[in-house]
């Protein structure tokens, strides 16, 4: 009877762990994001259609879950707000476009309260040129860690001469 109670016990365990983890804005210092000169309106908009729930962290028996279409908004709110704060007009222009779609974010344990992710995305600019992107992020606690790497994520996007370029076009 104890074998029995104990195997149930085990068997229940491992689901207790798992945890909604609600992905937040990771603000950016000012200067990350160099100054970016904008020609038009640009719009920003979530291309991720799944809102499946995922597993973004797992360790020792706790897990976070979330899904990639929670992720990707955050992303897409983050670059809207990163975009008014450095984006400079320089005249009217074509309205533009970026479609974000994040593929992966996953956080994993290396040591010592020292966590690694990486966020896996592709931008989809106005033009049809599609970029990918794979971004690491180091943190000290899993959801700062997942957290940061979407914010690191809106800052090489930003970064990116590719996407200074259409904008300014």
């Amino acid at each position: 009877m104890r074998y029995l109670l104990l195997v149930a016990c085990i068997s229940i365990l491992p689901g207790c762990g798992t945890m909604a983890f609600t992905p937040a804005e990771y603000p950016l210092r000012d200067g990350l994001i160099a100054p970016l000169s904008v020609a038009g309106a640009v719009s920003v908009s979530n291309a991720q259609p799944s809102a499946d729930q995922f597993i973004v962290y797992s360790y020792g028996g706790s897990q976070l879950a979330s899904n990639l279409k929670a992720i990707t908004e955050v992303m897409v709110q983050q670059t809207q707000k990163e975009l008014q704060k450095n984006g400079k007009p320089t005249g009217s222009g074509a309205p533009k476009s970026i479609a974000l779609k994040v593929n992966s974010l996953i956080s994993e344990y290396t040591m010592a309260f020292h966590w690694r992710s990486n966020i896996v995305f592709q931008a989809t600019l106005g033009n049809g040129e599609t970029l990918e992107y794979k971004i690491p992020h180091a943190s000290g606690s899993p959801q700062q860690d997942l957290n940061g790497c979407i914010g690191e994520g809106v800052m090489t996007l930003l970064n990116d001469q590719r996407v200074k370029g259409y904008l300014a076009k």
